[in-house]
């Protein structure tokens, strides 16, 4: 994953709305939307459950 990625990733699973990510990375909601697309088309998952349980396996792999 990218850093913007990363970033987006962390807002998401923090409960943010894509209009309070862009609100706090400066980017427009489109973009936060296409970054959301992006991720689950990289990562093979198709929801935020499952985006979660991603993030957390990963977090335990690097540690």
């Amino acid at each position: 994953m990218t850093v913007r990625e990363c970033e987006i990733a962390q807002g998401i699973l923090s409960g943010l709305t894509s209009k309070q990510i862009a609100h706090r990375l400066g980017v427009s909601d489109l973009t936060v939307r296409k970054h959301r697309e992006n991720l689950y088309r990289k990562l093979n998952v198709h929801s935020l459950a499952e985006l979660a349980r991603h993030c957390r396996e990963q977090a335990e792999l690097d540690n």
